[in-house]
């Protein structure tokens, strides 16, 4: 056999692994097309495949793309974990080989082609196929509506632009693989900016398609009956390949794959245009402040989420749920998420004033705005609900939520949730087996307050597009193509007043005028908005900082925690606490290495294939 069809012959070995019905099956191993593609049935059964829910461990499908999904690995660490926004409880792969650029063949197979764990390049590879098997026989379908048509079509060149996207994010430029019969499989790969520019384009021809379909989003719009309840709000929409398309031009344009300059930021600005106005269009709409929280957690759906994955789970126990779901994973195989202070001062004052740097903080505290010692108060209201820290409060709490150290009892005092005992606090680097904290705190975005185990069934909700993100990813291209007080498409909106829009949603104040002259000058407050307002969400921040190649700045920085301490309460300590920022062990920092920018295949696949390069591995 030809290497070059090696390639094809391991897709199609690992859909048989996976466990799949017969329809699942690739018409190469013993179905003749007319069998699969004829029947609208047998047809949407063999396309299906790509967003099946079946509860097998680790199916080669979409939802390998989603990155809470990618998140949920038998290792338990998020992505972000890896980076210098968040520390990893349970001393594990995040640290000991991702954070430091040292990645072993295990490790690098688990996440590309090792079906029994998170095979993202296998799967990706699959759908792929299936969507090109599927465009390429439309024809045979002889008993569907138009309408049926262009919905299988529309979804077909979207998961296949998105798959190809995914790859590109995690890997670099790819082959882009646009025909199911295409004898050489063993293709050199273009440009990470010429396959996001070609996913963009079947994402544009998607929305085409789900234009005609009459599926620009897939339930009805507000105030009408199927509102947010539609049996296929997982598949994608017009609004949704719309989304998608922006974001892949938004990467193509980014520092670390920009060709053209200027142009390529235009370009993307006007999509992100279009993508916005047909979602309001449409009737998305950002959520109220006091339902922000939904967008996250306890629904299946927002009509903030233009398309998203809901996991109904239990988020308190030793299940890969409890990475996201509950801040302290005390389980020895779960990790949870705990936010670094570097992370932490990304949140400005409720005054609008930035935190960043020594400097910063000294000017808010100059202006009665700030105070090292009560560190917490009248900040941007996103950090409570994003971040649980020390004397952090729920609905299920009683007291406090206590991660501080007591000198007087020598001990980290334990904390009531929902009538149990349970320790938050411990000193840094005592318990690296398990899901503590070494950085004073936890992540709470997917939390509702209370002990997960009491929770039978309860959603955690990762929107991979809401509307938020349109409004800040306009805002981004537009500053890079026009300026901040440019406009793009028909929108009559400027960068900052985008970035104002989800500003003034949480009731934060305008963007500081003095940052708003340039668009150097507002550049470092969109990035830091797209921070605040996207933490731990989607893999976002992990993607960010490569994209806009800042990953080696902030990848060498010392990684700071807050250690707390209780006291009494005086003048200089007005909450009864001592605050002192600490770095976090040493074991628990990272590093930066150019090769770090993408994954590398495994050795044992990548040396099959004669033209395809593999990346440079983490070593």
């Amino acid at each position: 056999m030809k290497r070059s069809r090696l390639l094809l012959l391991m897709v199609s070995l690992l859909t048989v692994a996976g466990g799949c019905n017969w329809l699942d099956v690739d018409p190469e191993l013993g179905l003749s097309d007319e069998d699969v593609f004829s029947t609208y049935k047998n047809y949407c059964q063999y396309f299906d495949y790509i967003f099946t829910t079946e509860t097998t461990y680790t199916p080669l499908n979409i939802h390998e793309g989603y990155p809470m999904y990618v998140d949920y690995n038998d290792r338990r660490f998020s992505l972000v974990s890896t980076t210098d926004a968040a520390d990893a409880g349970r001393l594990l792969r995040a640290q000991q080989e991702v954070k430091i650029g040292k990645l072993s063949q295990e490790t690098v197979s688990d996440f590309t082609f090792d079906a029994k764990r998170r095979p993202i390049a296998a799967a990706m590879f699959k759908i792929i196929h299936v969507a090109n098997r599927s465009i390429e026989n439309i024809g045979m379908l002889t008993n569907a509506r138009p309408s049926e048509k262009n919905d299988l079509l529309g979804q077909a060149y979207f998961v296949r632009g998105y798959a190809h996207f995914v790859l590109c994010r995690f890997f670099g430029g790819m082959p882009y693989i646009a025909e199911a019969s295409k004898d050489d499989w063993d293709l050199e790969r273009l440009s990470s900016y010429e396959t996001y520019r070609l996913a963009a384009e079947d994402m544009y021809t998607a929305y085409e398609y789900l234009k005609q379909a009459g599926k620009m989003r897939r339930d009805a719009v507000p105030g009408v009956a199927g509102h947010l309840n539609a049996s296929d709000m997982d598949r994608p929409s017009g609004c949704t390949a719309l989304a998608m398309r922006a974001r892949a031009l938004m990467y193509a344009a980014s520092p670390l794959s920009n060709l053209n300059g200027t142009q390529d930021w235009a370009d993307a600005a006007d999509a992100y245009a279009l993508a916005l106005s047909e979602a309001l269009n449409n009737q998305y709409a950002l959520q109220d402040a006091y339902e922000y929280t939904d967008n996250f957690f306890g629904k299946t759906s927002t009509n903030e989420v233009l398309w998203g994955y809901a996991h109904s789970g239990r988020p308190n126990l030793s299940s890969f749920s409890g990475i996201t779901g509950y801040p302290q994973s005390y389980y020895s195989n779960a990790s949870g998420i705990c936010p670094t202070q570097n992370f932490v001062d990304k949140y400005e004052t409720i005054y609008g004033e930035p935190l960043e740097t020594e400097a910063d903080r000294a000017a808010a505290a100059a202006a009665g705005h700030y105070n090292e010692q009560n560190p917490y108060e009248g900040l941007d209201p996103r950090f409570d609900l994003t971040i649980l820290h020390d004397r952090s409060t729920t609905p299920y709490v009683s007291g406090y939520v206590n991660i501080h150290y007591n000198p007087a009892s020598k001990s980290w005092p334990n904390t009531s949730i929902s009538s149990v005992s349970q320790a938050f606090g411990m000193a840094w680097g005592t318990n690296d087996g398990k899901g503590y904290s070494n950085t004073g705190y936890y992540c709470r975005k997917q939390w509702r307050g209370a002990r997960g185990d009491q929770d039978k069934s309860y959603y955690l909700l990762s929107p991979m597009a809401r509307l938020a993100e349109l409004y800040l990813g306009y805002a981004e291209c537009v500053n890079e193509a026009y300026g901040p007080q440019g406009k793009a498409g028909d929108m009559d909106l400027t960068a900052v007043e985008a970035v104002n829009t989800i500003r003034h949603r949480i009731g934060m104040p305008d963007v500081m005028a003095k940052f708003t002259v340039s668009a150097d000058a507002f550049r470092p407050r969109v990035r830091n908005e797209r921070c605040v307002e996207l933490a731990f969400e989607d893999n976002q921040y992990y993607f960010d900082i490569r994209r806009w190649k800042t990953a080696p700045e902030c990848m060498t920085k010392t990684l700071y925690g807050m250690y707390v301490e209780s006291c009494d309460v005086d003048a200089a300590h007005p909450v009864g606490r001592r605050y002192e920022r600490r770095p976090i062990p040493e074991n628990r920092q990272c590093t930066w290495k150019d090769c770090m920018y993408t994954w590398p295949f495994p050795d044992s696949e990548a040396n099959k294939l004669l033209k395809f390069k593999n990346n440079e591995r983490w070593q």
